[in-house]
């Protein structure tokens, strides 16, 4: 009768750990596939940024203008991103800077011209 006691303590104790363990191996897969759902929204973000400066550097060339870029990029598969592109004219130059933004992630970039 001891060995069986002994047994279903043995085999409780067991499964706990192992459950244990389950619960933090599907933590840590779960954290894991939110950052990268978070790092590809940033990448979009910063490209949104980097094609805002692009606009702004197409502008000043072509159109010799440098007033402020707001836009709109609707994209089938993901949705909308946004860019704002402001410039700021000083003596030595322009200093454009561009925020990106897409689901929740901005990234900003600036460009001297």
């Amino acid at each position: 009768m001891n060995k069986q006691k002994g047994s279903i303590y043995l085999t409780v104790i067991l499964l706990g750990v192992i459950l244990a363990v389950a619960v933090g191996v599907v933590s840590i897969v779960v954290s894991g596939s939110n950052l990268v759902k978070g790092l590809g929204d940033s990448v979009r973000a910063f490209h949104i940024a980097d094609s805002g400066i692009e606009m702004a550097l197409y502008e000043i060339r072509k159109e010799g203008t440098n007033q402020d870029i707001n836009c709109d990029v609707f994209f089938d598969n993901y949705g909308t991103a946004t860019c704002s592109v402001n410039f700021e004219v000083s003596g030595e130059g322009i200093k454009i800077k561009s925020l990106g933004s897409y689901n929740g992630s901005q990234r900003r970039i600036e460009a001297a011209y």
